[in-house]
């Protein structure tokens, strides 16, 4: 068996004894030659292509440039006959064996690392959400839900009372029939009982309806007076489950922007930080009002996360929606420190929804 230094001997030497025998062909004048008309009508032998003649100094110009030895192109020779002599692969074998396990791909792909194509990372969700929308009872319970549309029910009443009181509330009855509207949609998307659920689109049109009035050019009229509280007393026969006569036709589903500006649930959210700065802002009243507190939070939260809906054309915006996000979280933390009578948790939090606020004001301030 031949040692490999033996073997490299051996290839070293066909690559000199190939080299010898092309160098004296390339003296021979094997091949055919032509005559051809140069444009003065001279004519002019040359050598075909095919040949190993040597050519004259003009015929190269005109046909091949490369570098030669004795006529030879240098890409006939190897760039380093010693490597080449050293290579102890197979005659015929281009490549060494692939350690690699399994099959070989029957194609190699000829791309490099600039026209490569790159696979980008899918971009997550910027709302967790499951399949058919967020999990609403996570954010706000059904007694949350319930208390809070009876506080509006309460706050509208006392504003629907004459034309005169209606006239000075018309800035504040947009905002809390808008909030109504909202909490009427999240019922019937919420997975727990609610006696009036099945009527809730029915609240939430005539609460759009009350918005849209009140907050009309003619809001200041008698005639939308009559319409704003004709609408809030079907409202309110609903929810003590009444069957109120003429119902409008409404569609059970609805997206957001459908039937809530999102400036009016801004200015909700507004008020309610404003409240939880005047009555949680020290401990004592942290103790006091934490019922409210955390429903008032609980509000903060769904709001919050409606912000994110495709409805509202926010969330391709990725500052707002971290701001929506984190006002959402922030409200959730502050309502599991309720909970824990946590005032210091709780503190914290709301300073983060104040700073949240803050800055989606100084942006996208609506309204």
């Amino acid at each position: 068996m031949t040692s490999p230094f033996g073997q490299a001997i051996t290839r070293y030497s066909v690559v000199l004894f190939v080299t010898a025998i092309l160098t004296m062909f390339a003296g021979c004048g094997g091949g055919e030659k032509k005559e051809t008309v140069s444009s003065s009508g001279d004519k002019k032998t040359t050598a075909s292509s095919g040949s190993g003649s040597k050519r004259s100094p003009t015929a190269k110009a005109e046909t091949d440039e490369r570098p030669t030895i004795g006529g030879i192109p240098l890409n006939v020779y190897f760039d380093n006959p010693l490597q080449e002599a050293s290579d102890q692969r197979l005659v015929g074998q281009t490549s060494l064996p692939s350690t690699s396990p399994g099959p070989m791909s029957e194609t190699v792909a000829t791309t490099t690392p600039e026209t490569a194509a790159t696979t980008e990372p899918e971009a997550k969700p910027a709302v967790a959400a499951k399949s058919d929308g967020p999990e609403w009872s996570e954010l706000i319970t059904k007694d949350e839900l319930e208390s809070e549309v009876q506080s509006i029910r309460n706050d509208l009443n006392s504003r629907l009372t004459n034309f005169g009181a209606y006239k000075r509330a018309t800035r504040e009855i947009p905002v809390f029939s808008s909030t109504l509207a909202f909490l009427a949609d999240i019922a019937r998307r919420h997975k727990d009982e609610i006696k009036w659920k099945e009527k809730a689109h029915f609240i939430r049109a005539l609460a759009a309806q009350m918005a849209d009035l009140s907050s009309s050019k003619s809001s200041g009229e008698k005639k939308s007076y009559d319409v704003v509280n004709e609408s809030f007393l079907k409202i309110c026969e609903i929810l003590d489950s009444n069957e109120p006569a003429e119902l409008p036709e409404v569609e059970a589903e609805a997206d957001f922007v459908d039937f809530v500006a999102i400036g009016f649930l801004m200015k909700r959210l507004e008020r309610g930080e404003e409240w939880l700065k005047n009555n949680t802002g020290s401990e004592g009243g942290f103790t006091e009002k934490g019922t409210l507190a955390q429903r008032e939070v609980s509000v903060f939260a769904a709001i919050s996360q409606s912000f994110t809906s495709e409805g509202f054309g926010y969330a391709e915006y990725k500052d707002f929606v971290e701001w929506a996000d984190g006002m959402r979280d922030a409200a959730r933390t502050m309502s599991k420190a309720v909970s824990a009578k946590n005032y210091s948790e709780f503190d914290a939090a709301r300073s983060k929804i104040s700073q949240s606020c803050t800055q989606c004001h100084g942006v996208y301030r609506n309204g």
